[in-house]
């Protein structure tokens, strides 16, 4: 992976709170602050997705693949969050039009 270079300022918690996770993972602070940013954005990506596809904006396939992940942990995530599946005739014809 290639690595680019970011100079941001946080509160002091969160540095603190970086340090402890690094103590305890026995990693420098600049892992574990990487580490947390893409867990973040993972985070933001899939409920970017699940809302998008609350809404009716996306098919369950396109909401999985902004959130990079696959369709059935997709469906894990909706079933988790108790949201029910939108499945209409056009998903029914695509299915077909798929299998045949």
């Amino acid at each position: 992976m290639k690595l680019g270079r970011v100079s941001l300022t946080v509160p002091k918690e969160l540095l603190e709170k970086s340090e402890k996770i690094a103590k305890e993972k026995l990693e420098d602070r600049s892992t574990v602050m990487r580490e947390l940013l893409a867990l973040g954005l993972k985070h933001y990506m899939i409920g970017k997705a699940v809302e998008k596809y609350s809404e009716g904006r996306v098919s369950m396939e396109k909401a999985a693949e902004l959130a990079d992940i696959s369709i059935w942990k997709f469906l894990d995530i909706l079933k988790e969050k108790k949201m029910p599946l939108r499945y209409d005739l056009e998903d029914i014809k695509r299915e077909i039009e798929d299998a045949a």
